[in-house]
């Protein structure tokens, strides 16, 4: 668990499935019972108390046979606080769990099913046959059990939870060197009207955003101290990022960037918290966090070579045609229209480029690409609000 100078820090980290420990806060006496603190469970919130109606807590409904599996996840259903239930039709339920059996006896009718679907099945078996039922069937991850247990966790945790008004925009680059890092540190700067702002560099080699937006080497949370993270760290992982102009930064500082199941995690612990989180993609950490985005940024410079290159990217992430939107940087031949007709694809904003030297979330200018981002930023703050 990630904790910070003003949370207390566990003395050490309780195992799922048994009692908290017992830990004394005043010596011992032989004629009191020996206090009793409560501690946080890592992961995943706290139980609900035994007298709560199972009807009160989130549902999570199981597609699949009686037997170990089945029991693994009401265990992991149990350690976030949701109760499992049979049949996929039960309508209270926040998510579908299937086993593999189930999806391949029914992948189209589960895929028919609005509601988030996972796949479970025992560690060591995963025929090859099961990868395209469950693309068909819409699910969100294959999870071999107890292989995967705390993704499983975490994903059950982010999918049980209320929600607040938390709006994650990713933003990428449609072709090398389009100017996506600048763009997303701009629409961090503009978002903090709107309330905190985490700006995230997802790039595994790390992006070095924090050097872009010229930050200074403070302590903080980075990549490697956020590989741990739980479903209940996000006000924990958002504190102590340092801050640069009022954005919280998560960057890989002098370390590796993060793993796609580090970023998956960050992501859905951030997304309770409200505000806006701005996440600067690598092409390949895109499919990873669209199934966390609201909406997915590409910047596109207006050159033939820039709208080919964006072609390809789109067609190999597939991703729901909803979720992305163009940036237009007009650095080239080609018109805007020209750029949002070769890719069938709906422009967000449009921009030329700032003058050189300009610092990206320091120096904020009052045309250019500060202005497109306070637009953008005002349009998808107010959708997400309405």
């Amino acid at each position: 668990m990630i904790s910070t100078s003003t949370a207390p820090t566990a003395l050490e980290a309780p195992v799922p499935g048994l009692p908290d420990a017992v830990i004394p806060t005043e010596p011992e006496k032989l004629s009191e019972p020996r206090p009793r603190r409560r501690r946080s469970r890592f992961p995943g919130p706290e139980p609900h108390p035994a007298s709560d109606p199972p009807e009160s807590r989130p549902q999570v409904a199981w597609v699949g046979a009686p037997g170990p599996l089945r029991e693994l996840v009401r265990d992991h259903a149990t350690a976030v606080g949701a109760e499992l239930c049979d049949g996929a039709a039960h309508g209270a339920a926040h998510c579908v769990v299937a086993d593999a059996a189930a999806l391949e006896q029914g992948a189209r009718a589960l895929g028919g099913d609005r509601r988030p679907l996972l796949v479970v099945t025992p560690s060591g078996e995963l025929p090859a046959a099961l990868w395209p039922l469950a693309l068909e069937a819409g699910a969100r991850a294959v999870l071999p059990l107890p292989e995967r247990s705390e993704e499983l966790l975490s994903r059950l945790a982010d999918l049980a939870r209320p929600h607040t008004a938390t709006l994650l925009i990713g933003v990428t680059g449609g072709s090398g060197g389009a100017g996506s890092s600048s763009f997303a540190a701009r629409l961090a700067a503009a978002a903090r009207p709107h309330g905190p702002v985490t700006l995230i560099d997802a790039d595994p080699l790390g992006g070095g955003l924090d050097l872009l937006v010229e930050a200074p080497t403070a302590e903080g949370i980075g990549w490697s101290e956020a590989a741990g993270l739980g479903p209940d760290d996000g006000k924990a992982l958002r504190e102590g990022l340092p801050p640069v102009d009022e954005v919280r930064l998560l960057v890989a500082q002098e370390d590796p960037g993060p793993e796609p199941a580090t970023l998956s995690r960050a992501l859905a612990a951030l997304s309770p918290l409200g505000g806006t989180v701005i996440v600067d993609l690598s092409t390949e950490m895109v499919h990873v966090a669209a199934e966390h985005l609201d909406h997915l940024l590409v910047v596109v410079p207006t050159t033939d070579h820039a709208v080919r290159s964006t072609a390809r990217r789109l067609r190999s992430w597939h991703l729901p045609e909803d979720l992305v939107q163009l940036v237009v940087r007009r650095s080239g031949e080609l018109s805007v229209r020209e750029v949002c007709e070769d890719l069938s694809v709906p422009l967000a904003a449009t921009f030329r480029d700032s003058s050189r030297g300009t610092v990206p979330l320091l120096d904020v200018r009052r045309r250019g690409a500060d202005r497109a981002a306070r637009s953008l930023m005002a349009a998808l703050s107010g959708e997400a609000g309405s």
